[in-house]
């Protein structure tokens, strides 16, 4: 019998329970970023001005956490 094995990028031999759990880390990171992204959504433009965001920015916001600099506001850094 053969056993069928894959290597990862890293060059480890994967180990199960740990790729499970790092496979539902990313799902729950996931989700967390589009309930996230979906609050930021519902907000008015005022609203997400008072928070120095523009609407454009909710995808790099929601992914990396900051506003591009150079917005107007008191955008986070």
């Amino acid at each position: 019998m053969n056993m069928l094995t894959f290597e990862l990028p890293s060059g480890r031999a994967p180990r199960g329970q740990p790729i499970l759990a790092a496979l539902l880390s990313a799902f729950e990171e996931g989700f967390g970023k589009a309930r996230r992204y979906q609050t930021l959504a519902r907000k008015s433009d005022a609203e997400l001005a008072e928070l120095g965001l523009a609407r454009e920015d909710l995808p790099r916001v929601v992914m990396f956490g900051k506003p591009r600099s150079g917005r107007s506001g008191r955008a986070k850094r």
